[in-house]
């Protein structure tokens, strides 16, 4: 698929690119069965989501011109379905529904019957949404269960390595000159989402062009640190992301109540305290609702065994870490 917009193959979306590229074979080629549907593809915001499924629309038009193609934000799909005309999805070959996250309770029950007849008509059916079906527990679990029986793939936020390819494609598409250093740099002390990346990209762009020489790494520094400082992780930010994966109130992560719906997400929060911070076990505990450093150890190695046994508990982990590293 191309590479277009600055948007790359990257360690951390290569299977979701993947996985867009075999439906656009099956569509292009029109086939009658579909080999995977639905498609769900998952993510944060600004990791890639709908340029993937824009690449994908603009790619089947160019292959096939007589291909219908239906792209629309999941949460609009009742009001579709009330109209006199027949509803566009209805008529298309592929179909994309966008942001099923934010789908109302009510929405969620209408939307059940439109994935089944998209299926049943053998339509192809891409979903997008910021986590996966299982983590979807405010939706109904008929509709869920729908949701994850195709292929579900993520793409995680780019870690340190995807971050620095990333920003060396972009210097190399402008035809910049630019210090490794300066890169490297950027990459370890700015995390974030691709969109984040590329804003990045467009203010140290705008930097050189300023300065009218090619900046120093001193100049960089200078001139992303506040970002820097901002995105490093914090016990804070470790305790407010965990708690919107987990969908529990931080304030509770750090209470001392030792409920069980708590108890899961308060452990792998300490877990990733010790990972990414360099505070001593007593200051990781106390933030934690006043527990000793022999309670973040026990938090710490129940999490390590668990991630030996548990795929989706290892995703989760995996995930937070990137968001937050």
């Amino acid at each position: 698929m191309s590479q277009t917009r600055g948007w790359i193959e990257l360690g951390e979306n290569r299977a979701a690119r993947q996985a867009i590229q075999r439906v656009l074979e099956c569509v292009s080629a029109q086939n009658s069965r579909r080999t995977i549907n639905p498609v769900f593809v998952h993510g944060p915001a600004g990791c890639g989501k709908t340029h993937l499924v824009n690449e994908l629309v603009s790619l089947l038009g160019q292959q096939r011109p007589d291909t219908v193609a239906y792209v629309q934000p999941a949460r609009e799909v009742e009001l579709a379905d009330r109209e006199e005309d027949e509803p566009g999805w209805k008529r298309a070959d592929l179909v994309v529904f966008e942001d099923v996250q934010h789908l109302s309770e009510r929405t969620a029950e209408s939307f059940v019957g439109v994935v089944d007849r998209c299926l049943h008509r053998q339509q192809q059916l891409v979903l997008t949404a910021t986590e996966g079906p299982a983590q979807l527990t405010r939706l109904p679990a008929r509709l869920t269960s729908r949701l994850g029986q195709g292929l579900v793939v993520a793409i995680a936020p780019p870690g340190p390595d995807s971050r620095r390819e990333f920003l060396r494609h972009r210097v190399r598409q402008r035809r910049l000159s630019m210090e490794p250093a300066i890169l490297d740099w950027l990459a370890e002390h700015l995390p974030g989402s691709l969109r984040q990346l590329e804003g990045a990209f467009h203010r140290l762009d705008a930097l050189a062009a300023g300065l009218g020489r090619t900046p120093t790494l001193a100049d960089v520094q200078d001139a992303f640190q506040t970002d820097a400082d901002i995105q490093r992780p914090t016990l804070e930010r470790i305790v407010r992301r965990v708690g919107r994966f987990f969908q529990v109130d931080p304030v509770r992560l750090c209470s001392r109540r030792r409920s069980r719906e708590v108890l899961l997400p308060r452990q792998v929060g300490m877990y990733l305290a010790r990972q990414l911070t360099d505070l001593p076990l007593t200051e990781i505990g106390a933030y934690f609702g006043g527990r000793d450093h022999s309670t973040v150890l026990h938090a710490c190695r129940k999490v390590e065994q668990s991630l030996d046994q548990d795929a989706w508990l290892t995703g989760a982990v995996r995930q937070l870490h990137a968001d937050l590293a």
